[in-house]
């Protein structure tokens, strides 16, 4: 497994370094599902083009089938082989908008070719198709996106790659945003992107979203757990249902003196739901508020059909061996029925 590669995944996380340690489990299923990713994805667009799959044994694919495959929608395997939370909600209800805007220069093309939103999440898909080999090896496509001309704020998100061939490249982001419904049910995206893949120039493609279909749910129990001693207490402040992932707003309290000397706690999280669904490893993503130094934390798991009557939120911390063990005064079950 490419270690770059795996790094892009984590990277828009906002966990500070020194933190990182505590994520190994994670980690681990992630470059699992990247693994899998690579083998498939490649083989999903050809199906969905109804291309011979001999052509992806010789290893080449011309220029205009580089095109043709810029050129046609992506499908749920999709998602799921980039390990989208969301993946089966997108299978089963269609919920990509097709964009199929592109940008080029010196060579380069970069098509945005699908994206969902759903006031919580955003998600683009992007191919680029080039003139000569593009050399993927811990380099991204696209630098940023912003929304209605500001700079997207999130508390985690992910990036997925593939190559398609030696000159066509497939990426799958994923944006959590700090704050839910920040940006209203109609937006305007922007992808920039400079001197991708060693090609010199800018390439920026802007298209409208509006936001899925589907209803949203907040509930705000408010219920708080606190460890014996009262030095930590964690608190459920809201869960939200949208159509493309449920949130979890969660506050850690903690002395004052532990932001000053940076000691303080970053806990990882596993969810049980009211019969016994665990959502961890690749289907629940922690994130946290930008400068809160984990006062704030956020959640993410997959979309729910239906509201569960309760969410348990087990967080762990790093034992004297440098393995994770449940906190269990902190163990937290969240009512979300009357």
């Amino acid at each position: 497994m490419n270690k770059e590669k795996f790094h892009q995944s984590i990277d828009n996380i906002h966990v500070p370094v020194e933190k990182l340690k505590v994520r190994e489990q994670t980690a681990m299923l992630q470059a699992k599902r990247k693994q899998k990713a690579r083998k498939t994805t490649t083989r999903s667009l050809l199906v969905a083009c109804g291309l011979c799959v001999s052509l992806l044994g010789s290893g080449f694919v011309s220029t205009n089938m580089a095109n043709a495959l810029s050129n046609i929608p992506l499908i749920g395997s999709f998602y799921k082989d980039f390990g989208d939370i969301s993946a089966d909600k997108i299978e089963q209800h269609q919920l990509m908008t097709v964009i199929n805007e592109q940008a080029s220069k010196n060579g380069l093309t970069m098509t945005v070719k699908e994206a969902a939103y759903d006031g919580n999440r955003l998600m683009v898909s992007v191919v680029y198709t080039a003139d000569k080999e593009i050399d993927i090896s811990g380099v991204n496509g696209f630098g940023d996106i912003t929304i209605n001309g500001q700079q997207v704020v999130q508390v985690g998100g992910q990036t997925g790659q593939d190559d398609v061939d030696a000159n066509t490249v497939i990426e799958h982001h994923q944006v959590t945003f700090a704050n839910y419904e920040a940006y209203g049910d109609e937006i305007e995206v922007t992808v920039h992107g400079e001197d991708l893949f060693g090609y010199e120039g800018e390439l920026e493609v802007t298209f409208p979203l509006k936001k899925v279909a589907g209803d949203s749910t907040v509930v705000t129990p408010n219920v708080s757990a606190t460890t014996a001693d009262e030095l930590y207490t964690v608190t459920a402040e809201k869960v939200t249902f949208s159509p493309l992932a449920t949130r979890i707003d969660v506050s850690v309290d903690y002395p004052v003196e532990m932001n000053e000397n940076d000691t303080w706690p970053w806990f990882e999280y596993y969810v049980v739901d009211d019969a016994g669904k665990i959502y961890d490893g690749l289907e629940l993503q922690p994130g946290m508020m930008p400068g809160n130094f984990g006062h704030h934390m956020v959640l993410t798991l997959p979309p729910l059909d239906k509201i569960p009557a309760s969410l348990t939120l087990v967080p762990q911390g790093t034992n004297s061996d440098g393995y994770l063990e449940e906190i269990k005064d902190l163990t937290l079950t969240v009512p979300l029925v009357e």
